[in-house]
């Protein structure tokens, strides 16, 4: 249909092109001719022409069926054709191939039966022409007044080869029209399975986290992914830049790399990505045509930083568990020792025989094995910490009652204030409160601790999607990135009198909540922790 729209749309401009010809070439003929031709007839063919296209335009933009208007157009080219057939002589005009025309635009259009269909038409018409001349009901052609009558036994013969012609043509126009077609809609077939293949090339190479970035054996980029782009912090396009230029990563020569994979070794390597250092890994393969002539490379990378923080964050779950098992043997051993130093302590004491100064000295003793044992203890819960008692709870509340009890301990002093910002989530989820408030309560005793001059302890907390999150931030001294790095290993005490187990319990019960704990801090500036806990709904 859609073919069968476009050439009924050509025949109108093709039509008032071939009679402008016409006209023309006769003015042209006239001009260099001595003689005075017959023009009067082709003239007048040219302006049933002219009228007829004018006719075809108004139904075209009528909206007229386009299968409809281009057969009425090929039935008015067989009158017109017929016309000038009969002004050029009539049955020995030399232009009656002229009705082949229409035939094979039928067979364009319509295929065998609209191509047998015109033929049947324009032999009609040729065969009236003729019946009309020869029964003297049209006068003869002026080319051949003056010939006597045509012998019947030759115009049958003329007729009846015509006719055969008309159907040969037909029948031939029809097949090469069909293969045409054919060939027409493989190609086509192919063009949009090529286009579904370059479209859905294209969305993988959109989608994909990682990068890649195709290059000649220059460095001469070629093709770059829009992860590419984001990793580099590079603006696109990429493609053209050098390779060097693009991924600029420390200690890594491309040129030797690009030299390796054009002998067909694929290269893996992990470098920082200056200026901002950040871990890249990258695979390097040949890019090869289909005779396995090496064009170029492929470049796949993508940011290790994530990764090596989870390696990171399991290295350390790792030494956790191992300094909690070793606290637990020593603990144990030291627990029964340490009750009987306290209990010897404490009799010797009561004797009356000791001096104020022996009394005061064993009573030391006894202090100093409390606060030991105190720090024994720590260390058996940390090490073998009790099992979670999962329930119904709403972190907000447990949040705001921690401090409410925290506000009031002796650790707060006067010049220090707690700014609460809490939107509690409006459901109950699962999770362990007596956990949770022991994490919230080490994290505000951290944030004291980190102020002894007195500040501001800024605590929010909301819903964020699927986590509700919340953050301690204060005003204290701030770490350095190699503190932080160790801020959460057991038994790492950063201040004098600290056990190094405050915020390891923390990281302990935020993972035990499938949570996640970050730390944003600057020397000088203060220090931010993040908790993001899982809103499990009961």
């Amino acid at each position: 249909r859609l073919q069968t729209q476009r050439l009924a749309r050509w025949l109108l401009g093709l039509r008032l092109l071939a009679i402008g010809a016409v006209v023309v070439t006769a003015l042209i003929l006239q001009s260099l001719s001595e003689e005075m031709l017959l023009l009067s007839p082709l003239f007048a063919v040219a302006g049933w022409g002219f009228a007829l296209s004018l006719v075809w335009l108004i139904l075209w933009l009528a909206g007229l069926d386009p299968a409809v208007h281009g057969l009425l157009q090929l039935l008015g080219d067989v009158v017109l054709v017929t016309a000038i057939v009969y002004f050029t002589g009539g049955a020995w005009s030399p232009f009656a191939f002229l009705l082949l025309a229409p035939v094979l635009l039928a067979a364009l259009m319509y295929g065998l039966k609209g191509a047998l269909a015109l033929a049947s038409a324009a032999f009609l018409a040729y065969l009236a022409m003729v019946q009309l001349v020869v029964s003297r009901v049209l006068p003869p052609p002026a080319s051949i007044s003056a010939l006597a009558s045509p012998r019947p036994p030759s115009l049958t013969l003329q007729l009846g080869l015509t006719a055969v012609g008309f159907a040969s043509v037909a029948l031939l126009a029809s097949y090469l029209a069909h293969s045409l077609q054919q060939a027409e809609r493989s190609l086509q077939e192919e063009r949009e399975a090529a286009a579904r293949a370059l479209a859905l090339t294209a969305d993988v190479l959109r989608s994909v986290e990682s990068g890649v970035l195709a290059c000649d054996l220059k460095g001469r980029v070629l093709l770059a992914n829009p992860a590419a782009s984001t990793i580099t912090g590079q603006p696109q396009p990429l493609e053209g830049k050098k390779l060097s230029e693009v991924l600029p990563l420390a200690g890594v020569s491309w040129e030797t790399i690009l030299d390796r994979v054009a002998k067909g070794f694929p290269q893996k390597l992990e470098a920082e990505l200056s200026p901002n250092n950040r871990p890249v890994g990258c695979t390097v393969t040949p890019l090869a045509s289909d005779n396995g002539a090496v064009l170029g490379a492929v470049v796949h990378f993508r940011d290790l930083t994530e990764v090596q923080e989870a390696a990171r964050k399991e290295k350390l779950k790792e030494r956790m568990v191992a300094a909690g098992e070793m606290a637990a043997g020593i603990a144990h051993e030291i627990r029964n020792p340490l009750a009987s130093i306290s209990g010897a302590a404490q009799v010797l004491a009561n004797r009356s025989t000791l001096t104020e100064e022996e009394r005061r000295l064993l009573r030391i003793v006894v202090s100093e094995s409390k606060r030991l044992s105190n720090i024994i203890e720590s260390f058996l819960n940390y090490a073998r910490p009790p099992e979670p008692h999962w329930g119904p709870c709403n972190i907000g509340s447990v949040l705001e009652e921690t401090l409410d009890l925290f506000t009031h301990s002796s650790e707060l002093g006067p010049n220090h204030r707690i700014l609460r910002r809490i939107v509690r989530h409006e459901k109950p989820v699962v999770a362990d409160e007596q956990q949770l408030r022991q994490a919230f309560f080490n994290l505000a005793r951290n944030a004291i601790q980190a102020m002894p001059g007195g500040g501001t302890i800024t605590v929010e907390a909301f819903p964020d999607g699927a986590f509700y999150v919340v953050r301690f931030a204060d005003e204290g001294e701030g770490m350095d990135p190699e503190r932080i790095q160790e801020i959460f290993q057991p038994f790492k005490a950063f201040r004098k009198g600290g056990t190094g187990l405050g915020l390891a319990v923390v990281y302990s019960i935020v993972s035990d909540h499938g949570g996640e704990v970050k730390v944003e801090s600057q020397p000088g500036k203060g220090s931010v922790f993040t908790l993001s806990i899982p809103m499990r709904e009961v």
